[in-house]
């Protein structure tokens, strides 16, 4: 099997495994029903996985790299703090607000822990904790460049992050409400960037 068909493969895999441990959860999901969702044989999955673990590990950090280069790209260096704040707070809320797949990585790493603890450790450092330091550096290049007031930039990329999830998370991480409307992470984002800016702009 050549490099691109295992890259094709892979790809099947993991979106495969995305879908399945989304609907049945950690403790429901089977290799056996990973093949037939990613519709590859069994000793294929397991030449890519060796097991229900690797997979899972592997599927969060898949899932998340996604979400952090859609929240951070490469471009926001070009963009002055205003412009790029503005994009980050309106696509956090829109993350925490309206993003199911997160929604649910989160509630099945929470669900799994006790059997599972790395799938909550590969969560929060492939989630939270590696995008909080993406924002982090783009305050850090902005505080240097003489648009932000700010010394402690992990903290801040923290506060921002805590602001855009106001309302709109908790409630559907615990199951008390439906998605959030694209106008209320509008609301949520511009009052985030408001707030941000009112402790840290210049």
């Amino acid at each position: 099997m050549n490099k691109i068909t295992q890259t094709k493969k892979r790809a099947a895999i993991l979106a495969g495994a995305q879908r399945v441990f989304v609907r049945e959860g950690f403790e429901g999901t089977s290799m056996d029903a990973v093949a037939r969702e990613a519709k590859v044989a069994k000793p294929t999955l397991y030449n890519h996985f060796r097991d229900k673990n690797a997979l899972y590990v592997a599927v969060v950090e898949h899932s998340l790299t996604r979400v952090r280069s859609e929240i951070v790209p490469p471009e926001f260096r070009d963009m002055t703090a205003t412009e790029g704040l503005k994009v980050i707070t309106t696509r956090l809320a829109r993350m925490f607000g309206r993003d199911d797949d997160v929604l649910r990585l989160c509630r099945i790493c929470i669900g799994g822990f006790d059997r599972f603890p790395l799938a909550t450790s590969t969560f929060m450092y492939n989630g939270p904790q590696r995008g909080n330091r993406e924002v982090a550096s783009m305050i850090a290049l902005w505080a240097g460049r003489g648009e932000l007031a700010c010394d402690d930039h992990e903290l801040a990329a923290q506060q921002l992050g805590e602001l855009c999830k106001v309302g709109i998370f908790d409630p559907r991480l615990y199951g008390s409400r439906e998605k959030a409307s694209i106008d209320e992470c509008h609301r949520i984002a511009a009052a985030a960037y408001q707030t941000f800016m009112a402790r840290y702009g210049k």
